[in-house]
């Protein structure tokens, strides 16, 4: 099974890894292909071939925000929100005929980008939170607490936290095994994770980000064992991000 998934995974990269994206974006990318029907990784492949000139700074924005009301629901309208935008881009793959190949192709390598972002916390704005809505600077430290290891301590941002940094614990995995490692953890739950709207998913979010801001503060020392647990989270949310990914490409792609 692992052959066949790296086999997969490997073929996956040529069409989906852009000089852009991370190890968590093309994970995310080669789950979600796992899980895409025959005909809906055809038109997923076709769209990809387009290979038109994007801008890619538009595409991968650290600042952009999946705005939530204080009842953690997602109803902006707001041009710039990341749900709204991958709304519009979900429109534009539904109609393919009625745009360009430009267009379309734009469109899905904004879905992509778009989902992963979606689920990544530091992208998750809350109304009345501050510290929610723009990134921002703490101390962590390394080794268990008493020991001499945890004397060690380095700055971080919290977007850099959940975009890259636990992948950089395993300097070693390649995206294929990055993916194949959070699939096997979290595929026999595929089915329940993949289900809803990106509205739906921005709330799974926000209910997940929200605890996270009793104790997530500008300047905060963020001590090594919660910081270990917090890799399950962001396991979790590739995994979901993949999942959800291939469900609407199952969806759109027909």
């Amino acid at each position: 099974m692992k052959r066949i998934f790296l086999a997969i995974a490997f073929v996956a990269t040529i069409f989906t890894a852009q000089a852009w994206t991370s190890v968590v974006d093309n994970a995310s990318y080669i789950i979600a292909r796992k899980y895409m029907t025959k005909q809906a990784l055809a038109e997923y492949n076709r769209l990809l071939a387009l290979r038109q000139t994007v801008d890619y700074k538009w595409v991968a924005d650290d600042a952009a925000r999946a705005t939530l009301d204080a009842e953690l629901r997602s109803t902006t309208t707001c041009e710039g929100d990341i749900v709204v935008r991958l709304e519009k881009a979900v429109e534009v793959l539904c109609n393919r005929a009625n745009h360009t190949p430009g267009e379309q192709y734009k469109a899905l390598v904004v879905v992509q980008k778009l989902i992963v972002d979606l689920h990544t916390i530091s992208h998750i704005a809350i109304d009345g939170i501050e510290q929610s809505k723009a990134d921002f600077s703490f101390t962590w430290t390394a080794g268990k607490e008493g020991s001499k290891k945890h004397e060690k301590r380095g700055s971080l941002t919290w977007h850099k936290l959940w975009s890259s940094n636990f992948c950089f614990w395993h300097q070693g995995w390649s995206s294929e095994y990055y993916a194949y490692d959070i699939d096997l953890r979290f595929g026999k739950q595929r089915e329940a994770l993949m289900q809803g709207t990106p509205r739906d998913w921005a709330h799974d979010m926000g209910v997940l980000a929200k605890p996270m801001y009793d104790w997530a503060q500008p300047g905060m020392v963020l001590k090594h064992e919660p910081r270990l647990n917090l890799e399950d989270v962001h396991l979790n949310n590739v995994a979901k991000a993949g999942y959800r990914l291939a469900y609407l490409m199952n969806t759109i792609l027909k």
